[in-house]
């Protein structure tokens, strides 16, 4: 029996690095889009009903899903701006 060694196959690692690279470079470019996406906040995770009232609201205030207004009154323009009128009776 002649012993022969294992060679490994080097050229392979520039293909799984290539590969990986991708991988993982796409990650983080989703990652960036959805930060870029939501004005530099993190992605919101299990966004409930409350969450989305909230987030129309806001959108009512602000005309931005991702801004809050610190004031104690709405502005005069928010009475006016409901979202019962929106519905269908």
């Amino acid at each position: 029996m002649s012993k022969t060694r294992f060679i490994f196959p080097f050229d392979a690692l520039l293909a799984l690095g290539i590969i990986g690279g991708v991988y993982i470079g796409g990650q983080f470019g989703v990652a960036a889009y959805q930060r870029f996406e939501n004005w530099g906040k993190p992605k919101r995770w299990s966004v409930d009903k409350w969450d989305r009232r909230m987030m129309d609201r806001d959108c009512r205030l602000t005309g931005n899903v991702n801004f809050q207004i610190a004031e104690a009154r709405a502005p005069p323009q928010f009475s006016r701006n409901s979202a019962w009128e929106l519905e269908k009776a």
